[in-house]
């Protein structure tokens, strides 16, 4: 027996073999899967598994801004393809026509829209009809490669030129919307240039945009952004707002902290997208990713916190914090209402709120303006004033701001909100917001919600002289709380917070750092409760009005 094992020992030595396992050899050929109609030769790299065929194909779409790259552009494209192969997929990078100033050779047309989608397609289709594969085709994509995904996802014919399943990394969703953003301008230029057409020419760009083409027979699709994705984040939100629109739950979506952008956020996700693909071959949808707001299926959660104030200019913007803490992602809503405050007696509404949210770098990550008209759009949650703002995202854990103000230098009341629409799932651990309190007879009026079956300990906070510190330049003097409950009944009060809890207070080590200022310690049980905060002399100035939950780990 020793005798043998030396035997193959000398001979993987002598022929330079390993003697690991080989179920991670994935031998790679470049082929030709097609002609595109200009001619173009279209190639494709192969990565087979081992074992035995046939196996579902997955094509593995390169970025590069619509006008660059390739189907091996990345090392992390590479790594994609080769994890494809070891998991039993036979993966096909794929190549496709170029959009000026890019061209592959032998290439005639322009290579814009819809140049490259029809060469995906031609592509998905030789993938389904490859003796290799068993049929079913998926795809993985990033940057421009992720828009292909959706496009091929969300278009074409189920069981020909569509895809059955798909995981977009940085994707473009929708080639219409330019909201603020850090990375805008290079997102514009390129989508641009890809579509042929100019920024007023919102009918084009929505043809060639898959939020806009989705529909409840589109693919299940598995989206992941970063927080500072070179992508505007803008789009992930902008694919799961038409999702909801189509009524369909076959998407999942997930935002990673840091800036990586398309492959680079393959190897964090591979374990979850590699069981979205076998799900979506196997025909099992992904768990609804919308829950009812407000469910109360969780304890001592803050589920809802708004707060209504008076929106100035300049540093008299509101400016709500929150902090999410857990560790998994977790999906808000964010609306800043103004007009239609008018029908519940509110004088001198806000007639334009603008809404722009920031991560802990302050960084812009999303902005809107008016709310987007979506037909059949089935979300309780839409402003019904067509000028206010809504956002939604899926967002890691961490410490977010959002900045309320009004377009033009517009200014009067308007009601900042968040919710939280995944009470399972991570917290909202802290909600603050800072209003101007420009009259004696203003107010910062904050409103939450209680959640789950179990009371929740909360610190509510009013802060006005130790904002100074921060270069806030006029500072509300000596703030004053009240905490109602939802009948309004008074349930508690505070000017100085030391007057009274003191203990209690300082028990929480979320002490206010000035004696004038004012703190309220309760375990309430679930239900709405509202907080008022004010001057205790009637004074004016800028205030900072914070809920804590106290029960978070």
């Amino acid at each position: 027996m020793a005798k043998n094992k030396l035997f193959w020992f000398l001979l993987a030595f002598s022929f330079g073999f390993s003697l690991s396992p080989l179920s991670a050899a994935v031998p790679v050929k470049t082929e030709v899967f097609g002609t595109a109609s200009d001619g173009t030769t279209l190639h494709w790299d192969v990565y087979t598994p081992t074992g035995v065929g046939p196996w579902p194909a997955v094509l593995v779409i390169h970025g590069g801004n619509f006008y660059g790259g390739g189907p091996s552009s990345s090392p992390a494209l590479t790594n994609c393809a080769q994890d494809l192969a070891a998991a039993g997929y036979i993966a096909f990078a794929i190549e496709y026509r170029l959009a000026p100033p890019g061209s592959l050779a032998g290439q005639v047309s322009a290579g814009r829209f819809p140049d490259q989608t029809n060469d995906v397609k031609l592509a998905v289709r030789a993938a389904r009809r490859d003796s290799r594969s068993n049929q079913k085709v998926g795809a993985v994509g990033g940057s421009a490669g992720g828009y292909h995904v959706a496009f091929v996802a969300t278009t074409g014919t189920a069981g020909d030129d569509r895809i059955d399943v798909g995981v977009s990394l940085s994707g473009a969703y929708d080639l219409s919307d330019f909201s603020a953003n850090a990375n805008l301008a290079g997102f514009t230029a390129n989508v641009l240039n890809y579509v042929g057409v100019t920024v007023t020419n919102t009918t084009a760009l929505r043809a060639a945009s898959p939020a806009w083409l989705t529909s409840a027979s589109t693919a299940p699709l598995f989206l992941v952004n970063t927080v500072g994705d070179p992508m505007p984040y803008v789009q992930l939100p902008d694919m799961m707002t038409h999702f909801d629109a189509a009524g369909s739950a076959k998407y999942q979506a997930e935002t990673l902290s840091g800036s990586a952008h398309s492959f680079d956020n393959w190897s964090p996700v591979k374990a979850q997208a590699l069981t979205f693909l076998a799900n979506g071959f196997a025909g099992i949808s992904p768990p609804l990713p919308l829950p009812p707001p407000n469910s109360g299926n969780a304890s001592q959660k803050l589920l809802n916190v708004s707060s209504r104030a008076k929106i100035g200019t300049g540093d008299n913007a509101l400016v709500g914090g929150f902090i999410l803490t857990g560790t998994t992602d977790k999906r808000i809503v964010l609306r800043a209402i103004g007009p239609s405050l008018g029908q519940f007696g509110v004088p001198g509404v806000l007639a334009d709120p603008l809404l722009q949210l920031f991560d802990s770098a302050g960084t812009l990550i999303e902005s809107n303006d008016n709310r987007l008209v979506i037909p059949g759009l089935p979300n309780p949650l839409l402003p019904t004033g067509t000028a206010e703002a809504f956002l939604t995202g899926v967002f890691p854990p961490g410490g977010y701001t959002a900045v309320l103000s009004g377009v033009g230098s517009g200014t009067g009341n308007a009601l900042f909100e968040l919710y939280d629409l995944d009470a399972a799932n991570s917290s909202v651990s802290n909600i603050s917001t800072r209003g101007d309190i420009a009259a004696s007879s203003d107010a910062v009026i904050g409103g939450f919600i209680v959640g789950g079956a179990n009371p929740t300990g909360v610190i509510v906070r009013g802060l006005g002289p130790s904002l100074g510190a921060f270069g806030v330049s006029q500072p509300l003097p000596d703030p004053y709380l009240e905490l109602h409950d939802s009948n309004g009944t008074l349930l508690a009060s505070n000017d100085n917070w030391r007057s009274t809890q003191e203990q209690q207070i300082i028990a929480t080590r979320l002490q206010p750092p000035n004696d004038k200022e004012s703190a309220i310690v309760a375990t309430l049980p679930p239900g709405n409760y509202t907080a008022l905060m004010r001057d205790a002399r009637f004074s004016t100035g800028v205030g900072l009005f914070e809920v804590y939950n106290l029960d978070l780990p």
